[in-house]
């Protein structure tokens, strides 16, 4: 009677919670749910949490404006920027105008410019005086000068011409005082065949300037102060992409860039008179290969002369930082400085006639900075019912300059206003820096604690026997009490940034949980043998380490790799000797230099010699044999320039990569190779050098691997979490392989158009940024491929947990390696490191869905399929 009314309350709580579910499984289902969304909270938080703290954005709204002195030297300036003109190039071989203003009628030397090299962040710098950090791709930086002030804001009336990537920067939601005239974007173009073209993009901007001074609002201008006419030239920089920076066709179009400023200035001298200021520089240099982006000398140091009115004429040279020129604009104008402005003002390049005027520009520098300084004390809540000591000190700088300047020795408040710079620029940044170490703790708490979950998740728990309920109910008080109060004297403070309570709650609650699991739950384990536990655990940590060491250094992948063949010969005797052979191929690639931008052609039409004996060795049909040798001729015609893709060819390679794969049968082995020809073209088109050669031994390992290994497919397998870990490292080790097998961060962030030659030449940054994301996928695509067949639908969800920790654990150290600090290159391989690290998990994961096409889906298979039903219905 009892078993049945049990049976009766099973039947009556399944059909209460669904077909075949019990309520227990719904309450699991709905914690498997819980925990996703949590992780995926937390991976989110940290991501953003890593940015804020080191490139939280310089830009603080409601900052006054400290108005300019009277009497400037100039009532308008000429800005010249030639956009990707490099110092190294342009002292080796200066052209005759330039070379004699900066001997004998002005002063010159290098802007050094900061991360990152290029052209937005770049003008940002010099007409607005901060550099552009990575917080701004977050922040939007739209097209609106009153998101950053820039001199061009604050200007009585702007002129703008050039390249419409950089003049509606300026131009879009300004006050109408900025006006800007752009030539067609499809002008843009890096083929370097039409390098005799690319002196039209400079003719345009001047020819423009000269038709402007016939209208109305030239003659307009010749009363008005505080004007600044802009002329973006472009043409260096498409040269130096196409011809490379040391090439002839770079100089003749500096050459001419000369003669055009001479013969502009001599206009303007006609027009306006001479009380007209004149400035030539650049955004960024560029490197021997012609790319940019990272933080080499050639990259970072850029020419600087400036000439006529107010300026010394004694070939006088003082090196500056590229914020500095925003300064120097507008006290030569007589306009405010912009009010995030962190340049100091070069004083030194005013004529001795007015160096009152300058010791009062110096004056308004110093009082715009401490302006800062105060917005961002405000912003880090310190000290907020007391003056600070920094801002103290440089109001006592302040009144000192002041009292000199009111007893006319200009020399000595000079003195006092540049120290103050110097010191208000510290404090600066130590205020934009000041709770980074408060944070970067809240997020370590909040991420351990995520880790500790997360491995009790993968090991699978059992509840503890004897529960310390003490503990418990004290750890189930205390956390939430430490929040309220928490969000308690945040909300009584009159701070007004939440930064440092958001990230505070997050990590109290994931101790939270964490010591609550650690209280209430015992990990379970497999029990197996100490060696073959040795061999897992000991190869994981090892794995793990050139993980991290390869991050930084290419070889330690290849010891890695060697790593993988050596736990393999532990954990069995069955390794092949193409196993192994195949295995000492693949790590000869991160000992070879890095893949630069300039095209070896040989090398990559040696791939493709390689590839076509393959198809010809190699068991297909004949069909197969015709197409996959007819698309790699035809790709290596496109290579060798015998064919222009840009039009149809590349693109219908590209596009019919996927027909081609399906057409191959759906034999796992077949289908690899299958995948491996098929992506080998639109590979070959977007390499420079050895990357196909890579390709194709990757492939060739991969298919030992999968040849030596069988799948693990039964749905009961015993729970090897040591075993889940090192497939997991094994995965995440391919991965990294194929990100840095044939290059490094600087290849990945440097941008070189080369690399999409065969596709697009114009200008187009969103679809060369495609083609290059694209060239990069195509191993990984690969690597999940195998990932595929190695593993059953079962074992998908322990494996890709394993990655989770694995990576997780991973970017805990990388979280630290993040800085603010040092070149773009030291910045941007930080940050990549650490968000490979995280995203991990999620490649892994995407992988495995594309791959599960490519892998099953088949055209031969469908068209069997019909002919087998025809038949049937005769």
């Amino acid at each position: 009677m009892f078993t049945r009314g049990k049976r009766l309350s099973d039947n009556t709580s399944r059909e209460l919670s669904g077909p075949g579910r019990s309520w227990e499984q719904w309450i699991e289902t709905g914690k498997d749910y819980l925990f996703v969304f949590w992780g995926l909270t937390l991976h989110l938080v940290l991501l953003w949490g890593v940015l804020d703290v080191n490139f939280h954005s310089p830009v603080i709204r409601g900052l006054p404006i400290v108005p300019a002195p009277s009497g400037p030297p100039a009532k308008r300036l000429l800005l010249f920027v030639a956009d990707g003109l490099r110092f190294q190039t342009f002292i080796e071989k200066p052209p005759p105008y330039l070379r004699d203003t900066m001997k004998n009628r002005g002063v010159w030397g290098i802007s050094h410019t900061r991360v990152p090299t290029e052209s937005r962040p770049g003008h940002v710098a010099m007409a607005a005086g901060l550099y552009e950090d990575p917080s701004a791709i977050f922040k939007g930086w739209r097209e609106n000068p009153v998101d950053f002030d820039s001199v061009f804001n604050q200007s009585h009336a702007a002129w703008t011409w050039g390249s419409p990537d950089i003049i509606p920067l300026f131009t879009k939601g300004s006050k109408q005082n900025v006006h800007g005239r752009s030539y067609p974007s499809a002008w843009q173009d890096f083929d370097a065949n039409l390098s005799n073209e690319t002196t039209r993009l400079d003719s345009w901007v001047f020819d423009a300037y000269l038709e402007w001074l016939r209208t109305s609002a030239a003659e307009a201008a010749k009363s008005q102060n505080g004007v600044i006419l802009f002329f973006h030239l472009l043409g260096c920089d498409t040269l130096g992409h196409a011809k490379k920076p040391h090439s002839r066709e770079y100089v003749e179009n500096m050459n001419y860039v000369d003669r055009r400023i001479e013969e502009a200035v001599n206009v303007t001298e006609r027009f306006f008179g001479n009380d007209t200021a004149y400035i030539f520089t650049s955004d960024h240099g560029m490197t021997d290969w012609g790319s940019h982006g990272s933080g080499l000398p050639t990259e970072t140091e850029t020419p600087l002369i400036v000439w006529g009115a107010g300026i010394k004429s004694s070939g006088f040279r003082q090196d500056i930082e590229q914020a500095s020129i925003a300064p120097l604009i507008a006290s030569l104008i007589g306009i405010p400085i912009p009010i995030n402005n962190e340049g100091a003002l070069p004083w030194q390049y005013f004529d001795m006639n007015y160096h009152d005027y300058v010791a009062r520009s110096l004056l308004s520098n110093v009082k715009q900075l401490a302006h800062q300084v105060t917005g961002n004390r405000a912003v880090n809540c310190e000290n907020m019912e007391h003056t600070d000591w920094r801002e103290t000190q440089i109001k006592e700088q302040i009144r000192k300059a002041e009292q000199h300047l009111g007893r006319r020795n200009v020399m000595a408040g000079i003195r006092v206003g540049n120290d103050a710079i110097s010191f208000s620029k510290e404090a600066l940044s130590y205020f934009r820096q000041y709770q980074r170490v408060r944070f970067l703790i809240c997020l370590s708490i909040m991420w351990l604690g995520w880790i500790i979950m997360l491995f009790f998740k993968i090991t699978g728990v059992v509840r503890r026997q004897s529960v310390r309920v003490f503990l418990l109910r004290l750890m189930n008080v205390g956390f939430p009490s430490l929040l309220v109060i928490t969000l308690i004297r945040h909300l009584i403070s009159n701070c007004h940034s939440w930064r440092l309570p958001y990230y505070a709650s997050f990590a109290i609650i994931s101790a939270w949980l964490a010591i609550t699991t650690l209280l209430t739950s015992t990990p379970v384990f497999v029990d197996r043998s100490t060696t073959e536990l040795f061999i897992d655990i000991g190869g994981t940590l090892l794995l793990l380490v050139m993980l991290f060491v390869g991050l930084t250094y290419r070889f330690a992948l290849s010891v890695g790799i060697l790593l993988l063949l050596l736990i393999r010969v532990a954990k069995s005797d069955d390794v092949t000797a193409s196993m192994t052979w195949s295995t000492l191929a693949l790590c000869v690639f991160p000992l070879l230099p890095v893949v630069e931008p300039y095209p070896r052609v040989y090398i990559v039409i040696i791939g493709v010699c390689i590839a076509i004996a393959v198809v010809i060795i190699n068991e297909m049909s004949r069909s197969l044999k015709i197409m996959e040798i007819l698309r790699l001729v035809i790709t290596s015609f496109v290579c060798m320039e015998f064919i222009d893709g840009r039009h149809w060819i590349s693109w219908i390679i590209l596009l019919t990569t996927p027909l081609c794969i399906w057409f191959h049968p759906i034999e796992t082995k077949k289908r690899t190779l299958g995948i491996m020809f098929g992506l080998l073209c639109p590979l070959t088109l977007l390499s420079s050098s050895y990357e196909p050669i890579f390709f194709m031994t990757l492939t060739i390992n991969l298919l030992c691997w999968l040849q030596d290994a069988s799948p693990t497919s039964n749905s009961s397998r015993e729970r090897k979490v040591t075993e889940d870990l090192i497939k997991a490292a094994f995965f995440m080790l391919y991965v990294l392989l194929c990100f840095f097998g044939t290059g490094n961060m600087a290849s990945i962030s440097s941008f070189d158009p080369s690399w999409t030659r065969h596709f697009v030449t114009v200008f187009s940054p969103f679809l060369m940024t495609s083609l290059i994301l694209l060239k990069l996928s195509i191993p990984l695509i690969l690597v999940g491929c195998v990932s595929y067949s190695l593993e059953s639908e079962e074992c998908t969800k322990p494996i890709s947990l394993a990655v989770l920790f694995l990576g997780d654990c991973l970017s805990l150290p990388l979280m630290y390696c993040v800085t603010p600090h040092g070149s773009w290159l030291d910045i941007g391989s930080a940050i990549s490191k650490f968000i490979i690290a995280i995203s991990l998990p999620c490649l892994f994961v995407l992988l495995r869905c594309l791959s599960r096409p490519l892998m099953k889906l088949g055209l031969e298979r469908w068209q069997i399929g019909l002919l087998s039903r025809k038949k049937h219905i005769v």
